[in-house]
């Protein structure tokens, strides 16, 4: 087990260094822009994040699943690489076409072309990041992937503050500084590694990337699925509010998104390490006692996080702090995609990818639904609502399939906990009862400790024999 904390604490370094800077980068651009223009700006991570989650065809996860099936990492990666990046060039050549067209989709203006052109060529390098980090990642290095996470989230920060400098303080100011700032980064990571690059001659193995694609094409229609529950809420804000709602919920959203740290973090630690124990026949239990430990941990924080709200939003202008009230409700998103890493494993072990498909597509219909009926009555809280809902009904989906297919473990105190946080973030939103909502959060607090308490007696058992064994 030690060996195990230090290589998570280790993967942690550059979670925690990229989730500081991306804290950092928050109130540096709300404090220089309007909720209008940061409702702007959202509309960028929106098309990028649909980038990011389509580009890779679902080869970055098939990576992953072939590594320790074969021999040499370095080949594997290349050639995995090859299909996202041809991909790439032809997607970088209809942003180029339709540039005026997708700036007016996004900004309601058509001249801001030149920040399409380079949203298209930053997709090409984030290929190389994404491949590099996952080849770092499955070997296990962990420093190094800290140092370069850190590294490309530095550059992009830098970039942002160096353009806010010598540039106007509008949105597509920001958008110029983070996309030369995460080329930039990119480039030093490639440079870094570039001697994985200079032998690329070699047949292209067609029996491996036909694996590749078996594997990864069913991804890609469920990440794209996946991708749309992402965005949909940002859509509908769009449709029927104006910038400043969506600037709110922005601001709110990037908040919760910073507790992507524990996804990431456990997430880089997590994946190698299941595939390991799987490899080597590890019991179900042992799932089962870090999926508990996980649901303990994400809840605890959850809670502290929302008895603290209002401090947590100081970061923002006095603009923002509406956002106090809806930023509970989106953390539902990280937390969910969590604990669904410890539960959907019968999907991955087996090569399941289909049923992603599937996970995607209701949670998806439920995001839909929800935004239609709550947005145009209650605008960003209703989007909210609807987000959190959609990810709870994702992990629940995610759960089921998975447990279906594999002996899997129970889920009951899960599901209890998720119903009493998810009832405490609705009544933050909506009743706003400050000293009633503490009291409520208290309770809860000693509810989580007694329901486990059993596996909080067997951590302070183990660590206290871990000492004894010490001295």
């Amino acid at each position: 087990m030690k060996p195990l904390l230090i290589r998570l604490g280790q993967f942690s370094i550059g979670s925690l260094g990229a989730a500081l800077l991306n804290l950092i980068l928050i109130p540096v651009t709300t404090y220089f822009l309007s909720p209008a223009e940061y409702g702007k700006t959202s509309m960028f991570f929106l098309a990028q994040t649909f980038l990011i989650y389509i580009i890779y065809l679902g080869f970055d996860q098939a990576f992953t699943r072939e590594f320790h099936d074969q021999q040499k990492p370095v080949r594997l990666m290349k050639q995995a690489m090859l299909v996202p990046l041809i991909s790439s060039v032809v997607l970088i050549g209809g942003m180029v076409g339709f540039a005026p067209l997708i700036s007016t989709i996004l900004f309601a203006d058509s001249s801001y072309t030149t920040a399409i052109y380079l949203l298209g060529i930053s997709s090409f390098f984030l290929i190389f990041e994404r491949f590099l980090l996952l080849l770092i990642r499955m070997e296990n290095r962990a420093l190094s992937f800290s140092f370069y996470n850190i590294l490309v989230k530095g550059t992009i920060l830098i970039g942002t503050l160096i353009a806010l400098w010598i540039g106007p303080p509008t949105f597509v100011t920001v958008i110029y500084g983070m996309l030369i700032g995460q080329i930039a980064g990119d480039l030093l990571l490639i440079l870094a590694h570039f001697h994985l690059f200079r032998s690329m001659k070699g047949r292209v193995d067609k029996d491996l990337l036909k694996r590749l694609a078996q594997f990864g094409l069913p991804v890609v229609v469920g990440t794209f699925l996946y991708s749309l529950l992402i965005l949909v809420d940002k859509i509908f804000l769009r449709t029927f509010a104006d910038f400043y709602v969506l600037g709110i919920y922005t601001a709110a959203f990037k908040i919760a998104s910073a507790l992507m740290i524990i996804q990431v973090s456990f997430a880089n630690f997590w994946v190698p390490t299941a595939y390991e124990w799987y490899k080597h026949k590890k019991p179900v239990i042992y799932y089962e006692k870090v999926s508990h430990i996980v649901m303990f941990g994400i809840s605890l924080f959850f809670l502290v996080m929302l008895f603290f709200k209002e401090w947590i939003v100081v970061i923002l202008s006095p603009a923002y702090l509406e956002a106090q009230y809806i930023f509970p409700l989106l953390c539902f998103y990280p937390l969910m995609m969590t604990i669904s890493e410890t539960t959907n494993l019968g999907i991955v072990f087996l090569k399941r990818s289909v049923l992603n498909i599937y996970v995607s597509l209701i949670a998806l219909l439920f995001a839909v639904v929800l935004n239609f009926m709550l947005v145009p009555s209650y605008g960003a809280v209703g989007a909210a609502l609807a987000t959190g809902t959609a990810y709870i009904i994702f992990f629940l989906a995610r759960t089921f399939f998975s447990m279906r297919i594999w002996e899997g473990f129970s889920v009951k105190r899960h599901i209890i906990i998720i119903g009493i946080l998810y009832g405490l973030a609705v009544y933050s939103a909506f009743f706003r009862e400050d000293w009633v909502e503490k009291g409520l959060i208290i309770g809860a607090l000693i509810f989580l400790f007694w329901l486990y308490r059993r596996d909080i007696h067997d951590m302070r058992a183990r660590f206290m024999k871990k000492e004894g064994r010490e001295t």
